[in-house]
């Protein structure tokens, strides 16, 4: 049977982004399936590939199955959420990072849905029984079609040495690029290019280029899944992530990853290597010599059978079935 389900996010495609890219792949799946599909956001181009896109609040009154609010702690999305006893439909809370700010917890006591996937979202709402019982898993995923690389990266960077690393997604404190280069810098291996990837430098920390660190600002998505498709390692050093989907786009390429523990990297620690602090990543960068073919091998076969956006719209419509 057919369902009407609103989106809720900030920012929709296509402006480049996590979150912008994540809600464009669950509404276009959705709306694929045959349902009636539409995204409020705070900024967007309009409608995008049949998906009906306002920054409207009137669809918020409309009657809908399902409402999905993708994150809080962010404008649009804690607009929702503390009107959310107004709203007239069922809303399910896409935790995405946890907190304990007011709105996160009016939010967590009063939506009808939390959905959860990490270890850190469990925990956040099992304080109370009647908040945990709200609790529905929801995969995190990628769409296979647009996050499989093709070759040309290092051709046109001009990248020669027998090993790259890569880090990808924006100059944002939380990323950690200007550490991970000073990490880097402490290896001393000149068979390996450092590449940093991002489309903001809002901050002002985009770091230095040097001899063997080269950082671009790219907002193509198929030239940046052609970084990770040529990559040898792929690194993310945030202190803090939702998830991380970049480490299941990796695995996607079959590129090795590591990661510190947090989020969606203490999920798939089995498929890539994980720390607790840099020093532990750069005695791991002084030795990397490659990963076992077993190991990419399993990374690739746990996403595409676990972690698509269609295992991802599968568990958001059981919500409402």
């Amino acid at each position: 049977m057919s369902k009407k389900i609103l989106f809720v996010v900030h920012r929709y495609a296509p402006f480049p982004g996590g979150s912008e890219n994540y809600v464009r792949d669950m509404a276009e799946e959705t709306l694929s399936r045959g349902h009636t599909v539409a995204v409020f956001a705070g900024e967007h181009k309009g409608d995008w590939n049949g998906v009906r896109v306002t920054n409207d609040t009137q669809i918020l009154l409309e009657q809908w199955d399902l409402i999905v609010v993708h994150g809080g702690n962010v404008g649009l999305q804690d607009f929702v959420l503390v009107n959310c006893m107004k709203i007239p439909s069922p809303i399910l809370f896409l935790l995405v990072l946890p907190s304990d700010t007011p709105i996160y917890r009016y939010a967590i006591e009063s939506v009808k849905y939390i959905g959860c996937d990490t270890q850190e979202d469990w925990d956040s709402i099992k304080g109370d029984m009647s908040t945990f019982r709200k609790g529905v898993k929801i995969r995190h995923g990628i769409n296979p079609a647009i996050s499989t690389g093709e070759h040309g990266f290092r051709a046109k960077y001009g990248i020669d040495t027998p090993y790259m690393f890569i880090s990808c997604g924006g100059y944002w404190p939380n990323k950690a690029m200007p550490e991970l280069v000073t990490a880097f810098n402490k290896v001393g291996r000149e068979d390996i290019t450092l590449v940093l990837t991002g489309y903001d430098n809002r901050y002002g920390i985009m770091p230095p280029q040097s001899p063997y660190v080269k950082t671009l600002m790219i907002d193509d998505r198929d030239e940046v899944m052609s970084g990770i498709l040529e990559s040898d390692l792929y690194i993310m050093n945030s202190f803090t992530e939702g998830y991380g989907l970049v480490l299941l786009e990796s695995m996607l390429n079959k590129t090795p990853w590591a990661a510190r523990r947090i989020a969606g990297a203490n999920q798939l620690k089995e498929f890539g290597f994980t720390y607790d602090h840099e020093d532990q990543l750069i005695e791991y960068m002084k030795s990397f010599n490659g990963v076992p073919e077993k190991q990419v091998n399993d990374a690739y076969e746990i996403v595409t059978s676990n972690h698509t956006i269609k295992n991802v719209v599968d568990d958001l419509l059981k919500v409402v079935a």
